[in-house]
């Protein structure tokens, strides 16, 4: 039932002090989204940079991000971000987004946060509905 498909990026260094991302202040992750998937939504304190690497149906598959939940755990009046090959959009910390590929093609992201930081000092505070 898990639908996150995605790689952590990580050394040697940073697995030592525990964090395991890409730098100790940066989390950097690939991330796919394939055909036909709904990511659940969720939010952490960290800001995210995200870099749309290959999207062939902008129309299709995009993110929402919002303030609130509805008692379904629907993103209330969400903002909608259309995905699109080679530009990057930025997710703000503390709000909930959801990924979205109501297509039929793969699409792939990756986003770079400043969580390292915050997982450092426990701080992340990843929240999933």
């Amino acid at each position: 039932k898990n639908n996150r498909k995605r790689i952590i990026l990580n050394n040697q260094d940073t697995e030592k002090i525990g964090t395991n991302t890409i730098t100790p202040i940066l989390w950097a992750l690939y991330n796919e989204l394939p055909p036909n998937t709904v990511q659940r939504p969720h939010k952490h304190n960290s800001v995210a940079l995200d870099l749309c690497i290959v999207c062939n149906d902008s129309e299709n598959i995009y993110t929402l991000v919002g303030n609130d939940l509805d008692n379904k755990g629907n993103i209330v009046d969400p903002v909608k971000i259309n995905w699109k090959s080679g530009e990057m959009f930025i997710t703000p910390p503390g709000l909930w987004h959801s990924h979205n590929n109501n297509g039929n093609s793969y699409a792939y992201i990756l986003p770079i946060q400043d969580a390292g930081l915050l997982l450092y000092q426990r701080i992340l505070g990843i929240v999933l509905h």
